[in-house]
């Protein structure tokens, strides 16, 4: 079962691993951002986006890369916060909780270009890059040009109700879209709604007012019609599931579950 989410979403984000070049010289730091202006019970950083914290997806942008995090607010001076998270690692690279719309593909260049014009920071429209030695021995941040890159999502700021809607949109349909391109048939975007851990293996056909939850597996050729809901669990190949409820349960192969079967903590 481990095996099966090995992957976890990396590429759902268009995740580069920023460790590919010479001596793994790169850290992050996380800043998850308290934002008290954010009208919602919880701490904003940890709003769940499709399974995921929003700043995970922060951190699923620069997989296999040494990532720290520190709390912050909108008056944290920024060396005094990051100083202490330091590494030995040439380039720092700090970005913000509050910004789940970014890639991998998008660091990717923002780290070759650090590298090529060999600059001491690099201002990001929120973030920054840093030589870390210069970081480690500057007293103050002298205020640079921003430079821009990515699309206009990537340092997308989720700051309120209204933000957070829009970041959730986007997200939904990128998760989706890497099904599609993958081979699924998802029937109604609009009415499916899939969790980042969520593996389906191609030829799969994924009905309307579908929701598949958390580690879920969906083998070949399954078919789950509507009105699903499907959590922790595992459906194999070639099983229909017929608006049905199943969580932390195995289906074996060629199975037909429903229609209105509730299946919890089972294997069949």
């Amino acid at each position: 079962m481990e095996t099966l989410f090995d992957n976890e979403m990396i590429v759902k984000n268009d995740a580069s691993t920023l460790t590919e070049t010479k001596d793994n010289d790169v850290s992050v730091i996380i800043l998850l951002n308290k934002n008290f202006n954010f009208s919602v019970s919880r701490t904003p950083y940890d709003i769940p986006l499709y399974g995921k914290k929003m700043w995970e997806w922060v951190a699923l942008a620069c997989p296999n890369t040494n990532i720290k995090t520190t709390v912050c607010t909108e008056e944290s001076e920024i060396l005094t916060l990051i100083k202490p998270y330091l590494g030995n690692q040439k380039w720092t690279i700090v970005l913000y909780s509050d910004t789940p719309l970014i890639s991998g593909a998008t660091l990717q260049d923002i780290l070759s270009y650090a590298r090529a014009k060999d600059v001491n920071v690099l201002n990001l429209p929120k973030g920054y890059v840093f030589n870390t030695e210069y970081i480690k021995n500057t007293e103050s941040l002298i205020s640079t040009n921003i430079t821009n890159f990515g699309s206009k999502y990537d340092f997308f700021e989720v700051n309120s109700n209204e933000t957070l809607y829009e970041a959730k949109h986007i997200l939904k349909n990128r998760i989706l879209d890497y099904h599609i391109q993958n081979g699924v048939n998802i029937e109604d975007k609009q009415s499916t709604f899939i969790d980042a851990e969520v593996v389906i293996e191609n030829g799969a056909k994924i009905e309307h007012n579908t929701t598949l939850i958390g580690q879920t597996y969906i083998g070949k050729n399954c078919t789950i019609e509507p009105n699903s809901i499907i959590k922790d669990s595992v459906i194999s190949d070639k099983c229909v599931v017929k608006c049905s409820y199943i969580e932390q349960s195995r289906i074996s192969e060629n199975m037909i579950v429903g229609p209105f079967e509730k299946i919890i903590n089972k294997s069949n």
